[in-house]
């Protein structure tokens, strides 16, 4: 069975905790790989080595940047850093000669080597600087992402997945965008991070005005193309991305990643009923976690029937399968229910106008892949030939390669073909004249 090389308890921290500040006129950028066992991994080392040492690591293949290089030092021409997770800690150590550096690391029972070549400083460097933006009373902090070189650039918006996430979760995305001309605009959520508002209690319709928002501003910037101006959602935020482009039409295209094409009501109760298989529970186990789940719905919508969904609640927390946690009465996990488990996103992708780009991992864990399929195909029928509906039969819900237990131990990485079809098809977009590769 694969074994991550950073736990997803680590990659969560990451999204939502500071990124390190780099003195970017000192930081070198080291670009290679680290290989064990036939798999290798692209590695890049951001080093600022004066005048105290300091880095961090990206992990393009994994999908990851701005990730701490602990207890870092140099010395003697030696180098040494970590990548701390929760469950295991990933040692480097190597030499450093003129502009290679190469040496071995250990992560638990897995080792390897790792190779890395200082890239040339170029005249063009990417600029990155903090914004901020309004959706009426609300305020909102981001970072604007320009690439190096003469504009004006296309841009795109990168939205968030469900829950408290950072602008730091989009980070990996907008420096993707950026290395191939196109400017990237991400912003702490609503309630999260410097962003004023509460993400518990707004409704979908809040956050896509948020979206349209961050377009605004991008309408603002002078080294922005006006008619190149896209969006890209991802899970949660791929529901919000297409309700945003129908209230903006300054959006040109609109790309929708593993987000379902079914309500929220319907993707939840079918990523309970598969979880529950998946933990080899019993019919009768799953019967009742169903049947709870619809219980608390039923509450949020009509605010009746509190005595029997307590009990139930206390009953469920006894059970083998161990209940969904204990809800009190004024919870916001049921004002939001309330606020937004019955959207449907397949109307709102049939009255999109601008080219779409829908993307689904074939083994999404969280939600029913075929009827998406089915219901976004149906509803991007009669959309401009640019759209596109792709599905990479390997990939989870974050687009990584899942792998079966008789699988080789390998690195993680990206569905192969998924960064490439993100840059590509954008290019299509943009009429842009950049490379896909790295």
């Amino acid at each position: 069975m694969q074994k991550p090389l950073l736990p997803l308890t680590l990659l969560i921290l990451l999204a939502l905790g500071s990124r390190p500040a780099l003195a970017q006129s000192w930081t070198q950028h080291w670009l290679g790989s680290q290989e064990a066992d036939g798999s290798s991994q692209a590695l890049i080392l951001n080093l600022t080595p004066s005048p105290t040492p300091k880095g961090t690591v990206d992990l393009p293949d994994f999908g990851a940047s701005g990730i701490p290089a602990s207890n870092l030092t140099l010395a003697s021409g030696n180098i040494h850093f970590e990548l701390i997770g929760d469950n295991s800690t990933t040692v480097f150590e190597g030499s450093l000669l003129a502009d290679v550096i190469q040496g071995s690391w250990k992560d638990g029972a897995h080792s390897g080597a790792f190779h890395l070549h200082l890239r040339p400083a170029t005249a063009a460097s990417p600029i990155e600087k903090a914004v901020a933006f309004a959706n009426r009373h609300v305020l909102l902090s981001g970072s604007f992402l320009i690439p190096g070189g003469k504009g004006p650039y296309p841009a795109i918006v990168l939205l968030h997945g469900a829950g408290a996430e950072a602008r730091n979760a989009s980070c990996f995305m907008a420096e993707f965008f950026v290395q191939r001309g196109v400017a990237a605009l991400i912003y702490d959520k609503r309630g999260v991070g410097e962003s004023a508002g509460d993400w518990k209690t707004s409704s979908f319709e809040d956050l896509a005005g948020d979206a349209v928002a961050a377009v605004n501003y991008l309408l603002s910037q002078p080294e922005i193309n006006r008619s190149q101006i896209g969006l890209m959602g991802s899970s949660q935020g791929g529901w919000i991305a297409p309700m945003a482009a129908l209230l903006s039409p300054n959006i040109s295209f609109v790309i929708v990643k593993s987000a379902a094409g079914v309500t929220p009501e319907q993707e939840e109760l079918a990523r309970t009923e598969r979880s529950m298989r998946d933990r080899n529970l019993s019919p009768a186990d799953t019967q009742e976690a169903l049947a709870l789940y619809k219980q608390m719905i039923d509450y949020s919508f009509t605010g009746s029937g509190w005595e029997p969904l307590s009990a139930a609640q206390e009953k469920a927390s006894q059970a083998e399968w161990g209940g969904f946690g204990i809800f009190p009465r004024d919870s916001w996990w049921f004002k939001f229910i309330k606020l937004n488990f019955r959207h449907d996103p397949i109307p709102v992708l049939q009255q999109v106008r601008c080219p779409v780009l829908v993307i689904f991992g074939g083994k999404d864990p969280n939600l029913p892949v075929d009827a998406s399929v089915l219901n976004v195909n149906q509803a991007l029928a009669a959309h401009p030939s640019a759209s596109l509906v792709a599905v990479f039969p390997s990939a989870g819900h974050d687009l990584r390669v899942l792998p079966t237990p008789r699988d080789r131990w390998s690195f993680p990485r990206f569905a192969p073909g998924y960064l490439d079809l993100l840059a590509s098809w954008v290019k299509a977009q943009t009429s842009l004249s950049v490379s896909s590769a790295p």
